[in-house]
């Protein structure tokens, strides 16, 4: 993981047999240092200040000051476990980023699934609707039983099956479009017939989210249809 001369494990057991210099621990630290994996940054932080206190301890013996190469072996050992544990510092940042981005959209991908989309989290997506926010809308239909789907981005295909389990199977239509306030009535813009709709919407609203809207209408290929209110 930390790829230094001054903190090789090697490199230190070199110079403690060239110059009969006893080792007070610094050689185990390290070596357990090399075995290390990349993303081991706490423990690569305990050891590498580990290794930092066990060379500042050799510095201040007489008899190893007294060997120059040790002596220069270990002062440059102690600025590297400086730079290393900057480094550890960055690459621990930046992996806890990636692991908590990676878990946000693990978690979006589960809402995406979940029924909640449909009751509680489809809550506060009307309440934008109500204040002119333009949502993205899937409405689907089976008899008279209407389902209401909102999201702030548009909603794929795969999102069908999801009100059609809501509905409990039969012939199903859907209404793809968007949903925002037009003159004081949240208005269904959908792609296809919405004569009769409105009211059903308006009523499928109601029970989802138990937000009662006074004015739904619905714009579509054979013109508006209105509540009824």
């Amino acid at each position: 993981m930390i790829k230094s001369k001054s903190l090789s494990d090697t490199g230190w057991k070199s110079v403690v047999s060239k110059n009969k210099v006893k080792d007070n621990g610094l050689l185990k630290t390290l070596e357990k240092l090399k075995k290390l994996d990349d993303d081991q940054h706490d423990d690569a932080t305990k050891l590498l200040t580990e290794a930092r206190k066990l060379a500042e301890q050799l510095q201040k013996d007489k008899a190893v000051a007294a060997v120059k190469a040790v002596a220069t072996y270990l002062g440059d050992l102690v600025d590297e476990v400086g730079s290393a544990l900057r480094q550890v510092a960055k690459d621990k940042a930046a992996h806890d980023k990636a692991q908590a981005a990676k878990a946000k959209a693990e978690k979006d991908d589960d809402d995406e699934e979940s029924p909640d989309l449909l009751s509680t989290k489809m809550v506060p997506l009307l309440r934008k609707a109500t204040q002119g926010k333009t949502m993205q809308a899937l409405v689907a239909k089976s008899g008279k039983q209407v389902v209401v789907m909102l999201s702030p981005k548009p909603i794929p295909p795969a999102r069908r099956k999801m009100l059609a389990e809501q509905l409990g199977g039969g012939t199903i239509k859907y209404y793809p479009g968007t949903c925002g306030l037009e003159a004081g009535a949240m208005t269904f813009a959908l792609n296809a017939e919405v004569t009769g709709l409105a009211k059903l919407i308006k009523i499928a609203l109601l029970q989802q989210t138990g937000l009662r809207i006074n004015k739904v209408q619905c714009r579509g290929d054979d013109g508006d249809d209105h509540d009824g209110d």
